[in-house]
């Protein structure tokens, strides 16, 4: 075929049914069934199709090879509860607040950087300048009833700074992940139908992909206890997402066919953050703050580009699409408390997503959007931060925990998140410059099975039952973060005499 014909899939279109054309009928409703089933691809979703009997992807999320093994890349996540949507969502904070379990909404602190509510800029000290870059090493030990496999990741992960612009004015910047997608499965057909009609079926899905977010901001305390503030967030990311169905007839003399997909989503655009933190006890001793954020909903418009190609005697363009559609992401609302002496530091954060009603859930596929809510827990130890003898006095030793119901129900289940947190601020000979690391430990889903009833894909349709296992994914987390303070040699002059 000619690079001609392939720039006009329109016209190719026209062309695809002789293509796979045969005087058996069966043979025939069953690959219109197919190729009609394919077409169903929107942004955030690669085909899943319910009346596979199966264990499928898109409905469980869930089943690995069963020769799976330890395995790394350049993916930035793996794991099959990336196959929907933005896939994997970040642990947001710096590396010393993560420790923590993540709180951070009520922390404020003129040496620590913290981009979780912008409010805390108005606290950056007078003639410093806060910079942050960390990496991240991510590990998953992944298992259903009858399979397990591992995988490794290591990213760079954030990078933010903070400065002083007038007297409780402060400015900050923050590049940091959103969500990941990474997913590698391969599946045979076993529906009955199928097989006789069709032959023995391979899918492929692979899916690649991440969103960043970048924030500017500005925080004022225009009075003594009170400081408000507020993020402009740019999202912007690009997701690949890949199939490839080969068929291979029963009947050795017709010809091989397959199905290629590709569909890219873009994302790009623009959301808000507010924030607010209020402190109740404020002396040279100790502290006792509230703080709160709120992110509007944010409609994030992806624009797709979609092309499916059928392969067999010929190569024809079955679809070839760009469009944009609806994908939200959810109004947040999180509230803290965090206190503060001079050795020790504790604090309790609350988030409120709202999932539910917002992205259309896809029932077919099992996946029902749920609200999100997070508990997040922590505190920091430093034994002597003035004690210029003893380095592990001047450590800090941080422990913390987290919880979130997750944002999907997958199969009629919940898929909870849950974590130990611990970590370890070291700081760089006696200034206040420090590298913070990072451990968490947690577990996310289960390895239950059973049967789920697929609803009809149409008013007045029939109802099907199909299998299905559940994933549990153990994984472990490692976070190494730079802190630099400006006041600290590093921003300061030379002089010789």
């Amino acid at each position: 075929m000619s690079d001609q014909q392939f720039n006009h899939p329109e016209e190719r279109q026209r062309e695809a049914p002789e293509a796979f054309s045969t005087d058996e009928k069966p043979q025939n409703r069953a690959w219109e069934r197919v190729s009609r089933l394919v077409k169903r691809l929107k942004p955030g979703q690669i085909l899943t199709i319910g009346f596979f009997s199966v264990v499928m992807l898109g409905a469980l999320l869930l089943t690995l090879p069963a020769s799976a093994f330890a395995q790394g890349s350049s993916l930035s996540a793996f794991s099959p509860y990336t196959f929907y949507g933005l896939g994997d969502f970040s642990v947001q904070g710096p590396a010393f607040l993560r420790s923590m379990g993540g709180i951070g909404v009520a922390y404020a602190n003129g040496r620590r950087m913290n981009y979780l509510n912008p409010a805390s800029y108005s606290a950056v000290n007078p003639r410093s300048v806060l910079f942050n870059v960390g990496g991240e090493m991510y590990n998953i030990y992944a298992k259903t009833a009858d399979s397990k496999t591992s995988y490794n990741t290591f990213n760079v992960r954030d990078v933010s700074m903070q400065i002083p612009l007038a007297k409780r004015l402060g400015f900050g910047f923050s590049m940091t992940p959103l969500s990941d997608v990474g997913y590698r499965v391969k599946m045979t057909e076993m529906d009955p139908f199928m097989l006789a009609n069709v032959g023995n079926i391979v899918y492929d899905y692979e899916g690649e992909g991440n969103t960043t977010q970048f924030k500017f901001g500005l925080g004022w305390s225009p009075f003594k206890r009170f400081s408000f503030g507020a993020d402009v967030i740019y999202y912007h990311g690009v997701i690949t997402r890949n199939f490839n169905t080969i068929i291979s007839p029963m009947i050795e003399e017709k010809p091989q066919r397959s199905m290629l997909g590709t569909q890219r989503e873009t994302y790009s655009q623009a959301g808000v953050t507010l924030g607010i933190q209020y402190d109740f006890i404020l002396n040279d001793n100790r502290s006792f703050t509230f703080g709160a954020t709120f992110r509007p909903r944010v409609n994030l418009r992806p624009e797709t580009t979609r092309t499916i190609v059928a392969k067999d005697v010929f190569i024809d363009t079955v679809d070839y699409k760009i469009s944009r559609s609806d994908y939200y992401l959810p109004s947040t609302f999180t509230a803290g408390l965090y206190y503060q002496t001079r050795k020790v530091g504790m604090g309790l954060d609350y988030t409120f997503e709202k999932w539910k009603g917002i992205n259309q859930s896809d029932l077919i596929d099992g996946i029902r959007y749920r609200n999100n809510n997070f508990i997040k827990v922590g505190m920091q130890f430093t034994p002597n931060a003035q004690d210029v003898r003893r380095y592990f006095n001047r450590c800090t030793y941080r422990v913390g925990f987290r919880y979130n119901s997750y944002y999907m129900n997958i199969n009629d289940h919940n898929i909870d998140d849950k974590a130990i947190t611990l970590g370890f601020g070291f700081p760089i000979r006696q200034g206040l410059s420090c590298i913070n690391v990072g451990f968490d430990f947690g577990q996310r889903g289960m390895t239950a099975s059973g049967i789920y009833t697929v609803p009809p894909s149409e008013p007045g349709g029939l109802t099907s039952q199909r299998a299905y296992q559940m994933m549990r994914e153990r994984y472990f987390r490692v976070s190494v973060e730079l802190t630099l303070f400006g006041e600290d040699y590093w921003f300061l002059k030379q002089k010789y005499q």
